[in-house]
């Protein structure tokens, strides 16, 4: 069955003022009984997390009434470079924020990667290295961020230095999305994945 995860990534935060918004994010979920105690071991890999707390069925949008109780079933904090990605779901299409024209990365027939998405790994590879990820629409010419492509499948790609990512919670709300969209200031870009 696997792990899910989803994750609200900040598309907007500058890499300075992450932990200012970690501690605020974090107060205002603390507050509303969303997340409960100190981070543990409550995520994959090597971060910690805060467990749900006895409120976080505000976040979600079937909750059961229960607090789940899973290994991994906390809120990871990013506050670093990073690049939100679906893992193993599929890549795409994405269209042009500035003609619209949609571009399919992934073969629908096969699973295979196109070339298509060599400009987009491109792009990601330029943002690691600090310099600006932007991919040029092969319709209009013209180019534009990475965050500013419209994902149009269920699993975008955002890069970022902020993001607080969900281990093995039911579906967060559009409603529960807005409101941290809201706190934070800044547009986000949500991304599922299962491992």
């Amino acid at each position: 069955m696997g792990d899910s995860f989803q994750t609200i990534a900040d598309v907007e935060a500058v890499e300075a003022e992450t932990p200012a918004l970690a501690a605020s994010v974090i107060g205002w979920l603390a507050g509303a009984g969303i997340i409960a105690g100190d981070p543990a071991d409550f995520v994959l890999g090597t971060g910690r997390g805060y467990p749900p707390g006895p409120h976080y069925a505000a976040a979600v949008t079937r909750p059961d009434g229960t607090v789940p109780r899973l290994r991994n079933n906390g809120i990871e904090v990013r506050t670093a470079k990073t690049v939100f990605y679906p893992v193993q779901a599929e890549v795409g299409p994405v269209a042009c924020p500035r003609c619209g024209h949609s571009i399919v990365l992934e073969d629908p027939a096969t699973g295979e990667i196109t070339a298509h998405w060599e400009p987009f790994s491109y792009a990601l590879d330029k943002w690691w290295a600090c310099e600006p990820g932007t991919v040029i629409c092969p319709q209009c010419r013209l180019a534009s961020d990475l965050n500013r492509w419209h994902w149009t499948g269920n699993w975008p790609i955002a890069v970022g230095f902020f993001g607080l990512t969900f281990w093995n919670w039911p579906t967060l709300s559009q409603s529960f999305i807005t409101q941290v969209s809201a706190h934070l200031g800044h547009r986000v870009v949500v991304t599922r994945g299962r491992l």
